[in-house]
């Protein structure tokens, strides 16, 4: 079973970074008729991927194919795809996403704020460095990357792009919004034309 899941994974990887485009497509990329110099190198961006707990209830969300593969590996995480696209390393107008880690309930925060940082450091939280690069503002074709946290003996953060994902947590699953936490480049993007 692992080994099946292991080669979906790799699957999946695979055509995230492929992602080739042809002359003839009939999707408009907002994000090309940005200038490099505002907005950082579109072929730069990299899959924000997600892995779930589903023992301990925690979303992780990295960058790194490495880190996936180990969540997997250890049998606990479950792949659940790709979240949104992001910077590796620092662009034009993009700001670092930070990581926390909460050893106590294995939570994970992510955050631009530098006092958000700080609020978590002081709580207890451990730093685990810059997951990747975001907008802190809505520019370059970005959209919003919302932010939910599940306050319990299990908590819990999601970061999602779509509204319906945000507002079911918060309905459905007790989750409480905690607003924007940046601004990414969405999975599937573009204007379909005739």
């Amino acid at each position: 079973m692992r080994a099946a899941l292991f080669s979906v994974l790799i699957a999946v990887i695979a055509l995230a970074h492929a992602a080739p485009h042809s002359q003839k497509s009939t999707v408009v990329n907002l994000r090309t008729q940005a200038s490099p110099e505002t907005c950082g190198d579109s072929a730069d961006l990299v899959p924000l991927f997600l892995t779930y707990d589903t023992t301990q209830t925690v979303h992780l969300y990295t960058i790194l194919d490495s880190q996936v593969t180990n969540a997997i590996l250890q049998g606990v995480y479950t792949f659940n795809g790709v979240t949104a696209f992001i910077f590796p390393t620092l662009e034009p107008s993009t700001v670092p996403l930070f990581t926390f880690a909460n050893t106590r309930t294995s939570a994970f925060f992510y955050t631009t704020s530098a006092n958000e940082s700080s609020t978590a450091l002081a709580a207890g939280y451990i730093d685990n460095g810059v997951t990747g690069y975001i907008y802190p503002t809505q520019v370059c074709g970005s959209v919003p990357l919302y932010r939910a946290h599940f306050i319990g003996v299990n908590e819990d953060y999601i970061y999602t792009t779509s509204v319906a994902e945000r507002d079911n947590a918060i309905v459905g699953q007790g989750f409480v919004d905690e607003g924007i936490a940046g601004y990414v480049m969405e999975v599937a993007s573009g204007i379909i034309i005739d």
